[in-house]
């Protein structure tokens, strides 16, 4: 094989290994860790109302469960600390985990990755999803950047340990 030859396919090879490691899907995110966060234990059939939150932000939420079905919707803010210090955010994906009866993810769903701009707002959401096997509860996790004129901070709150 020729060094230009080796060139092209060592440049097709990271291509290739950059280009697959960039595609894990959000369901598969924190499989089988344990959230020490607050839980919500999963009814059947009757709406339940409630509020999860952190010091970082506040999510308001109603939710039904019915068969399979999870439907979900409510409002999402940041906490004081960062509607006080910053002006903006640069960035939060917020998580819905459905979790076993051990507290471990079975499964990970984008909540709501469009809260950008002031750090003010309050953003809506109204969601759908389907209630993996096994399931007994749900929590809530973010990974977001918030931004003033000196500076910006990162905040999450994740399953991160097994």
């Amino acid at each position: 094989m020729t060094n230009i030859a080796k060139i092209v396919l060592l440049v097709f090879s990271c291509a290739l290994v950059l280009l697959v490691s960039g595609c894990i899907q959000t369901q598969a995110l924190y499989i089988g860790n344990k959230v020490t966060a607050e839980k919500i234990a999963l009814g059947k059939d009757a709406p339940q109302v409630g509020t999860w939150e952190t010091f970082d932000l506040k999510i308001a939420y109603e939710f039904v469960v019915k068969g399979q079905d999870l439907d979900i919707s409510g409002q999402i803010q940041l906490g004081d600390h960062q509607k006080m210090v910053y002006d903006y955010v640069r960035s939060l994906d917020i998580y819905l985990f459905f979790l076993d009866h051990d507290s471990r993810v079975l499964l990970t769903e984008p909540l709501d990755r469009t809260f950008m701009g002031s750090t003010q707002q309050t953003v809506s959401f109204t969601r759908s999803y389907k209630v993996p096997a096994g399931a007994k509860a749900l929590s809530f996790g973010y990974s977001g950047k918030v931004a003033e004129q000196d500076g910006q901070m990162t905040f999450y709150l994740l399953p991160l340990k097994k």
